[in-house]
């Protein structure tokens, strides 16, 4: 076997605070063409910076007007995609929202290198697909989306779109799971693109029967995965990019550990039914909707409850459901069929018991960054650049408890980035099913560059780093033995 290939991945403490808008750098740096310069100290301008420095990137004229660290990822006339994590615009529990999504400026310091990268070419798109719930509309008010792109195209001439490529969204979450809640989105001006796992998707040869997907119609995510075929719909503008950069959170995920590049791939994922989120049912059933009850009754209500959604069609149960809430014999009538974990708001296949989420991040990373199925024809350059100034642990991705590491964490493979990153969390990456997997699939050797991290090979599990607290039913990914944070949830 061929001995794993050294990937670095570089880490720079940046401080606890954002700074303020346009982001600009504090302190002249030669290769930046602006006059712009801010107040106020910028430690995450500095921080990406020092990254790139530390990753060797066109180390030959680092401190020189000509200093180009993204000129060997990007070549004039490429189109460059970034993906923030865009997931919500809010905390869930209105705490602190630059916990949940990637704060404007880390996007601004990763615009400017690829603009100079450009030379005044290509094309330059800033998007992804959030959650359906969100309100695109807040999001580019609270990250300031339209003035920073007003501040590229005045004076600096670059007209950079930031867009929502989701199909369709939801305005209120309580019809969450129908489709008669959603309304149409423009979406991706580029369209989408469809793509076939084939035999190589982690799902072939699994039964269907307990798929279930965004909606409660089970059967369009079905359709995706049966035989032979497992298919996933991506946003044309992301799939067809000739460099993509990834730009997420450093977060904790309550249904797969933790969310950085590769689980931030389902972002890419223009209809998010085709994509199998859990499987219906307990265990003793052949799911992994909820852990085993204590309560034997509720193996059959929550079987009642899956064949009333399977077989009526869904304006006769939305109807019904509203009519029973209504009164206040209905609404009792409700709470009596309901299980324990929905009484306590258990969120379904949250908890490491869920054997099927990981597999569809697998399947879309192969798809994504390996291209298993050679669809696009042509190789993709990716980046990562997460945004650990603040982060979250506990409960993700929504309403994680938020932590502030003050760190931006840089690398050229996505996986290799993530490996890092869940070390730095002190996440036992072995206990993270699609991690452990990849990993094992295509393994690789791990060091972090840093001042304040430095460990030559993240297999050294021993070195305390950030102590994050994991989610709930996920007590055995913590290297540090400790247990998750307060819960938003009544649990």
């Amino acid at each position: 076997m061929a001995e794993p290939i050294l990937h670095s991945v570089a880490v720079t403490r940046a401080g606890s605070a954002y700074p303020p808008f346009p982001y600009s750098p504090a302190a002249p740096c030669p290769e930046y063409s602006g006059s712009d310069f801010a107040a106020e100290p910028n430690g995450i301008y500095e921080a990406v910076r020092e990254n790139f420095r530390l990753l060797g990137f066109d180390i030959d004229h680092y401190g020189t007007p000509q200093w180009n660290p993204l000129g060997h990822l990007i070549r004039p006339g490429d189109t460059v995609f970034i993906k923030p994590n865009w997931v919500d615009h809010r905390h869930r529990f209105d705490a602190d929202l630059w916990s949940v999504i990637t704060h404007p400026a880390i996007i601004r310091a990763v615009l400017d290198y690829v603009l100079l990268a450009l030379n005044g070419t290509g094309r330059v798109i800033v998007g992804d697909n959030p959650h359906v719930d969100t309100r695109f509309d807040v999001l580019r008010q609270v990250s300031r989306l339209d003035d920073l792109a007003v501040y590229y195209r005045d004076p600096h001439g670059a007209a950079i779109p930031f867009i929502d490529c989701r199909l369709w969204a939801i305005e209120n979450l309580d019809l969450y799971g129908y489709k008669a809640g959603r309304i149409p989105l423009p979406g991706d001006p580029a369209g989408t693109r469809e793509v076939d796992l084939g035999a190589a998707s982690l799902f072939h040869g699994m039964s269907t029967a307990r798929f279930r997907g965004t909606y409660n119609d089970r059967r369009e995510t079905r359709r995706f995965h049966r035989r032979d075929r497992h298919a996933y719909v991506f946003s044309k503008s992301m799939y067809d990019a000739d460099v993509f950069i990834s730009i997420p959170k450093l977060k904790a995920h309550a249904k797969v550990g933790a969310t950085l590049n590769i689980k931030g791939l389902i972002g890419a994922i223009a209809n998010k039914n085709g994509l199998v989120h859990w499987q219906i049912g307990y265990p003793s059933q052949g799911g992994d909707e909820y852990p085993e009850p204590e309560r034997r009754s509720d193996l059959w209500k929550l079987s009642l409850q899956h064949l009333l959604m399977d077989w009526l069609p869904e304006p006769f149960h939305l109807a019904g459901r509203n009519l029973l809430r209504r009164f206040a014999a209905g609404r009792a009538l409700l709470r009596r069929f309901q299980t324990e974990a929905q009484r306590l708001r258990m969120l379904r296949g949250s908890a490491a018991l869920n054997d099927t989420t990981w597999r569809m991040t697998c399947d879309v990373y192969n798809l994504f960054v390996r291209d298993l199925p050679n669809a696009r024809g042509k190789p993709v350059r990716f980046l990562s650049v997460i945004d650990g100034i603040r982060g979250g642990d506990t409960d993700g991705p929504h309403f994680p408890c938020p932590v502030s590491p003050g760190i931006i964490v840089t690398g050229k493979d996505l996986l290799a980035t993530d490996l890092a990153a869940v070390r730095l969390m002190d996440f036992d990456d072995r206990q993270i099913q699609y991690l452990s997997h990849l990993e094992a699939e295509t393994p690789r050797r791990v060091r972090i560059l840093s001042s304040d991290f430095p460990l030559d090979d993240i297999g050294n599990r021993e070195t305390p780093m950030l102590g994050y607290r994991p989610p709930y039913r996920w007590e055995n990914i913590s290297l540090r033995g400790l247990k998750p944070g307060p819960s938003y949830l009544p649990l």
